[in-house]
């Protein structure tokens, strides 16, 4: 018996590595084509770089299979920044969309991300690109709260953290 469930093992590995294989393949032709880019650095099957060169790697997509509730599911972080888990999201594919999106907003271009704390009251994250044609800061995403729990730990002190950062391939 014993030796059934290794091989049953195997399988099942075999089918979480292919879906994550098929996954990654999935938001790099999105993101490439709604970009209109047509190179990204591969690391290897479930690592993807969209900027950056090969020995500094950005816009770093990583993809893995977890467990929760007893069943497996898709995770994806990106520069260990931002991160999703399937269970999530309704299925596969909006969760791939909310990923695409993420990483479409930020591909050749320069981003500026405003983070605004209230020690132990608010936290909140303002992403802005730059519209080269204007030269003006546009507002992309708002995420705000004022939960307890999280405020507690982020958001330990008052202040405003900016930052600048512009996300090209370095090829």
């Amino acid at each position: 018996m014993a030796l059934f469930k290794f091989f049953h093992a195997t399988k099942t590995l075999e089918e979480d590595i292919q879906r994550e294989k098929d996954c990654i393949l999935r938001i790099k032709n999105a993101v490439s084509q709604k970009c209109g880019i047509d190179n990204c650095i591969d690391y290897d099957d479930f690592t993807v770089a969209f900027a950056g060169s090969k020995d500094n790697m950005e816009l770093l997509l990583e993809i893995c299979t977890q467990k929760y509730d007893g069943k497996k599911y898709l995770y994806a972080s990106v520069d260990d920044e931002a991160s999703w888990q399937e269970w999530d999201f309704d299925n596969v594919t909006e969760f791939e969309n909310n990923i695409i999106n993420h990483i479409s907003n930020r591909v050749n271009r320069t981003i500026k991300t405003v983070i605004q704390k209230e020690k132990h009251k608010r936290y909140q994250v303002s992403i802005y690109y730059l519209d080269e044609t204007t030269g003006e800061w546009v507002l992309s995403e708002e995420d705000e709260t004022d939960n307890g729990l999280v405020c507690f730990i982020a958001a330990n002190k008052t202040e405003t953290v900016e930052t600048i950062k512009t996300y090209k391939l370095e090829i």
